[in-house]
């Protein structure tokens, strides 16, 4: 489940009533409203801000940077076409290239034991993982061009855990306990995360951070099917 994020929440509020004032003043003909809604990109800035008090650096770089884009000329700063930033789309290997790196840098289990972790990786091709530990702490997936599928469904959780995971032209399937608590982290670009978990975990239920980068990908965490 994804943590509400009240300050875009504020941030998108804020911009609905402020179109709708210019709007009725200009109806008014007390102002122009193309004058003022032209500046419409500095709330995809604003947006972007409050995207950084929640951490995600990814999504909140891509709405300041789209925003700075789309503003009108200014003196102060350069103006670029949209067709030069589209351009550089093939950055978006070297992200996933990076976080590859950065993941097989970090230690597999987040100061914990191997009973309790695991490392997952599926290039060009498919695979899984079945952990069944009584003390999951967490682990590593890496999807990059196949598929992985992690099943957790016997697995006890004795705090929080965390999963890293990197779905780079992927795709990742985690199955969950029914009653765990997901905390959604993940950076997505061009692709998606779905939580198909069932109904609302109470407030002192295992908690699994689900944190990484989704690039012309896709995650889905669900449940076990019940058997019939």
């Amino acid at each position: 489940m994804e943590r509400d994020n009240l300050w875009a929440r504020l941030v998108a509020g804020t911009s609905i009533v402020a179109v709708g004032v210019i709007v009725w003043l200009d109806h008014l003909h007390k102002l122009h409203a193309a004058d003022y809604l032209r500046w419409w990109p500095l709330a995809l800035i604003a947006l972007g801000l409050a995207h950084l008090l929640e951490r995600r650096w990814v999504g909140a770089s891509l709405l300041i940077v789209f925003g700075i884009i789309c503003l009108p000329r200014v003196p102060f700063l350069p103006h670029f076409n949209l067709s030069q930033v589209l351009a550089v789309w093939p950055l978006l290997i070297s992200v996933g290239g990076m976080t590859l790196v950065m993941q097989a840098l970090r230690p597999a289990a987040k100061d914990a034991s191997r009973a309790g972790a695991f490392r997952a990786i599926a290039v060009m091709g498919g695979g899984g993982r079945t952990i069944a530990s009584d003390q999951f702490v967490g682990g590593d997936v890496v999807a990059v061009m196949g598929g992985c599928e992690i099943d957790l469904s016997g697995a006890n959780i004795a705090r929080d855990a965390v999963i890293d995971v990197l779905a780079f032209w992927g795709g990742l399937e985690i199955k969950v306990p029914r009653g765990w608590k997901i905390e959604n982290r993940i950076a997505v670009i061009l692709g998606a995360l779905v939580d198909k978990t069932s109904g609302a975990a109470d407030a002192g239920a295992p908690r699994l951070v689900v944190r990484g980068a989704v690039i012309m990908g896709g995650i889905e965490v669900r449940n076990p099917r019940e058997e019939t």
